[in-house]
Order: structure tokens, then C-alpha cells, then sequence
């Protein structure tokens, strides 16, 4: 018998009574007394070496509710605890302790976190589950809730046929997704996701959506979790690739509408879910290039299994981006909103500028002028007509009324000056007086008086300062023209029933082709509204 082998059955003899139940407080005791004592090795062997000669020690005395306990009465130290979750999350990561195992270790399905009807109101009792996916302090620790999860989620959460009832998947899936971002932040979720199936992941991202919104109940305030589907959405932001995030950006789209139900990123008063906002800014912000060239594609062919034949992949896409711009960048409660209008106006302001070229410009570079420079061209004002189209929606649909909200004013504005600015010719003077000059046109109604306070604020500013190296103004530039425009925001008065016409005209104030770019603008939200079935 090895000194392992004895040390069990020492253990195992502790609180051993005749005829009676067991002490399993004292046993309890003395094995985090002695693993506590251990290296990581031997603590991984003495724990799978109790469980080779006690078959039922996790139906027993080696629970997690009697852990707790004996720590809350002081009787077993945190450190002790520790080291009973770093024993066991290394032996199961090592395969020394199997999944049916680890599920009775961990008491995931007794815990009273998840009922039939959906996630638990007590916030301690979810706490506690959390606590003990997450209770191990060992290099492991990361490791063992990803190996967890993955199991759990492909052999009970997402199974088929199902292991579990319908009101318990989402909350389960919410709850390990919490795990893992405390034990290894996206990094780990993304592990697990990549452990998946396309099916299985598709599954999971809808019990999320769909659910999610539980964790956020004013009653689970006090608890240590939030709501998945924004972990979820911060996995793709910083571990997906373009194509995944403007998969995403589809998705939220088809399931931003209907009823209190159906509509998963709005509450009831038709505001954006914060958590779900913020996370979809910070996706906005890292995949904005892939976001905003892939969903500005011409094409008008209808959507694929659609019984609505006004509906087409280019309605589909515009009203997604819509959508997503009304949920972060006209969102004056999104952290993220002002960048997001920054990239709105870099890449409308760049198709503008590529739509006013002639058409005998070598647009690419190449040393060679032919089809693709023409192609160039064509696209340039197609993006900015598509782009016109969906800020025309974005902010006639959108709930924020920019009158009177000075965060959603100035975002707006950071949008409509690179446009404006746009309109300044490659080689053209881009001084102070000639940009209060555009401004004027692309603003309207401002009076003299502010057109030359701006272009004194401009002038205070080295004129090498004002615009960046791609022609759009600096922050600095649009800080001074916006410190300068009037306290009551005139040109902005009536923007939200009136910001089709306000919006065409700025646009087309920028464009050397304004009748191509109104009557494509006017194009494009109609296959908008008819990808929405209106």
C-alpha cells in the first residue's frame, strides 16, 4: 500500500461509527486538514484514491454543501477549501475523475440556481453555484470549467434529445458562460465555443439571447453575474473574425422586433439593453471595416427561403446596420457611441470623396485607368447612398431624441461634420475659413455671426492640426466647431421627424453627383422597408 493508499483509508476510517451514520463532519475535517498539507501532485492522487475506495464519498460527506457549511461555522479555513477545489479540479482536468463525477462534486443540478421555470430569484443560491465552478485557485482553475462546461453543454445543456427541461437550458448556459468569464474571461469562453459544434453553437447563442435577460432581473442585483449574452457578444468582438462579428450583427437584427418577447435587445420602452449595447459598441468599434463594407454590398436578389418577396440580402443588411447604429451610435447611454459615429463618418466621408472623383482618375492606384476604377467610383456613391439610407432609418426609427440630449447631439454631429467636410476637394484649401464655409452649406441656417466664430475658433488651431492624414477633421477641430455652434442647436431643431430631408441634404451637399446619390438613397430605404415587410 502506497502512503496515498494509507492516507485514504486513515481519512476514510475518521468518524467511521458502528451501527450509526457516520461523522462526515469529522472526516470532512481531516481530509482538508491533510490535502491542505499536500503538493498539487499528491493532492490530485489522494483525492481520486478516496473516491477509488468510497464509491459514494460525493453522496456523503465529500459535498460541496458540507464544505461551505463547515467553512461558514469555521470549523475548515478558506485555504483549506481551496485546496479541496484545487484537488478536484486537477484530477478531473487530468481525467482522474470523471464528468458524472465532477456534475456530483459540484452539485450543478441540486444547487436551487436553476428551477423548471427558469433562473433562480435568490441571488445567493446562484452565488454559490457560481462560486463553486469558479472556487479553484490553481493554475487548473481555468482549465477546469472550460473541460466542465464543454462537457455539460454538449452532453446535458445543448443534447439532442434534450437532457434538460426548455425553462432550464438558457439559465444553465448563462450561468456557465458567468464561470467562465470569471475564471478566464473571453479567452476561456472562447475555448469552449470553439468546442462546439456550428449547430451546437447556434443553439447556445439563441438560449442566450433568448434568456439571458433573466440575469439581469432587478432582483438578482446583489449577485455576481450579468447578462450572458453580452459575454457572449465580447467573445466574438475580441476573438471572432470580421465575417463572425457581421454574422452577429444579422442576428441581433432578426431578433431586434415584435413583441416583449420576440424583441431581444429593447425593453419595453423601446430602449437598447445596456449590457447588450455596450457589448455590440465594442463590436461596432473592433470590426467596423468588416461591419460596414460587407452590409453595404449591392445586391438586390431576394432573401433565400423569405415568403416575402420584397424582401432582399442588401434590405436585410441595411436594416441590420441601421440597427445596429440606432443601438450604439444614436445611443447616448453607449459608451461606445461617439466612436461608432466617428467610423460612420470616416467611411462615409471616404466613399465621397471616392464618388466625386472623375471618372478618368486612376481611383486605385494602379498606373492604369480602366473598368475597376469606374467600378470604384460606382461603389463610392452606392456606399454613401446606402449610408444615407440607413442613417435616414437609424434615426427615424431610433428612440433618442437628439434635440435634447447633448451626448447624442455631439455624436450626431461628429458624423454629419466629416460629411461635410468630405465635400472639400483632394488638394482643396482646408483652412479655417474654408471649412466654416462648407459647414454653412452642409448645416444650414447658421447665421453669419457663428459662421465666423467658427472659422476664428478654426483659425486659433495650426491649420496642419485640423484635419488627420485620411481628411477627416481632428477632435480637436470638432470640439472647437461644436463649442462654437449655437447653445440651442437650430439646424438640429425637429432632426428626429424630420431627418430624412436633413440628412439627404447633408449628403448630397458633400456629393459632386447628388442626383445619383438622392435617387439611390431613396432606392436603398425602400428595400429597407421592404426586407421589414412595410
Amino acid at each position: 500500500m502506497t502512503d496515498i493508499d494509507k492516507l485514504a483509508s486513515d481519512i476514510l476510517d475518521v468518524g467511521d461509527r458502528f451501527l450509526r451514520t457516520d461523522d462526515y463532519d469529522a472526516r470532512m475535517d481531516r481530509f482538508a486538514e491533510e490535502i491542505d498539507g499536500l503538493d498539487a501532485s499528491a493532492r490530485n492522487q489522494l483525492f481520486d484514491e478516496i473516491l477509488e475506495q468510497d464509491g459514494g464519498a460525493l453522496m456523503s460527506w465529500l459535498t460541496v454543501d458540507r464544505l461551505n457549511g463547515m467553512v461558514a461555522d469555521g470549523r475548515i479555513s478558506e485555504q483549506e477549501r481551496g485546496a479541496i477545489f484545487d484537488a478536484f479540479g486537477d484530477a478531473y482536468v487530468d481525467g482522474d475523475i470523471s464528468f458524472q463525477d465532477a456534475m456530483q462534486f459540484t452539485n450543478i443540478f441540486g444547487s436551487q440556481a436553476v428551477g423548471p421555470m427558469g433562473l433562480s430569484p435568490d441571488a445567493g443560491a446562484i452565488d454559490a453555484l457560481v462560486g463553486t465552478l469558479t472556487g479553484s485557485n490553481s493554475p487548473y482553475s481555468s482549465q477546469f470549467i472550460e473541460k466542465f462546461a464543454s462537457e455539460l453543454l454538449t452532453e446535458r445543456v445543448l443534447a439532442d434529445p434534450p437532457a434538460l427541461l426548455p425553462g432550464e437550458q438558457g439559465p444553465y448556459a448563462g450561468i456557465l458562460l458567468n464561470a467562465l468569464d470569471q475564471a478566464g474571461g473571453s479567452s476561456a469562453v472562447n475555448a469552449v465555443l470553439g468546442s462546439l459544434s456550428n449547430d451546437q453553437q447556434t443553439a447556445l447563442r439563441d438560449l442566450l439571447s433568448a434568456d439571458g435577460r433573466s440575469f439581469e432581473n432587478p432582483g438578482l442585483e446583489s449577485a455576481n453575474v450579468r447578462d450572458p449574452m453580452a459575454i457572449y457578444i465580447e467573445t466574438v468582438s475580441r476573438h471572432g473574425s470580421g465575417a463572425e462579428a457581421v454574422d452577429l450583427v444579422r442576428y441581433v437584427s432578426e431578433n431586434s422586433s415584435g413583441n416583449i418577447i420576440e424583441n431581444q435587445y429593447y425593453d419595453h420602452d423601446n430602449k437598447p439593453l445596456d449590457a447588450r449595447a455596450e457589448a455590440l459598441g465594442e463590436l461596432f468599434t473592433t470590426h467596423g471595416d468588416a461591419i460596414l463594407t460587407d452590409l453595404t454590398v449591392a445586391n438586390p436578389t431576394q432573401t433565400s427561403g423569405s415568403t416575402n418577396d420584397r424582401q432582399t440580402v442588401i434590405g436585410d443588411n441595411l436594416a441590420a446596420l441601421s440597427n445596429l447604429v440606432r443601438i450604439t451610435g444614436l445611443n447616448p447611454d453607449n459608451s461606445h457611441a461617439g466612436q461608432v459615429m466617428d467610423l460612420l463618418g470616416a467611411f462615409t466621408s471616404e466613399n465621397i470623396r471616392l464618388g466625386n472623383m472623375a471618372e478618368n482618375s486612376d481611383v486605385n492606384g494602379d498606373g492604369v485607368i480602366d473598368g475597376a476604377d469606374i467600378e470604384a467610383i460606382d461603389a463610392g456613391n452606392g456606399r454613401t447612398g446606402m449610408i444615407g439610407a440607413v442613417m435616414q432609418d437609424a434615426v427615424s426609427s431610433g428612440y433618442v431624441d437628439l434635440r435634447a440630449d447633448i451626448a447624442a447631439r455631439d455624436a450626431f454631429m461628429g458624423f454629419i461634420l466629416d460629411t461635410a467636410i468630405s465635400a472639400i476637394p483632394v488638394g482643396g484649401s482646408l483652412a479655417g475659413d474654408a471649412i466654416a464655409d462648407h459647414l454653412k452649406g452642409a448645416l444650414g441656417g447658421l447665421s453669419e455671426g457663428v459662421r465666423d466664430q467658427i472659422a476664428e475658433s478654426l483659425s486659433a488651431i495650426p491649420k496642419d492640426l485640423l484635419t488627420n492624414a485620411q481628411g477627416q477633421l481632428t477632435d480637436q477641430a470638432k470640439a472647437a466647431i461644436i463649442d462654437a455652434l449655437p447653445e440651442d442647436y437650430q439646424y438640429l431643431e425637429g432632426i428626429k421627424n424630420e431627418s430624412n430631408t436633413f440628412i439627404l441634404d447633408t449628403i448630397l451637399g458633400a456629393s459632386h453627383r447628388d442626383y445619383q446619390i438622392s435617387e439611390s438613397m431613396g432606392e436603398y430605404g425602400t428595400y429597407i422597408d421592404g426586407s421589414r415587410g412595410s
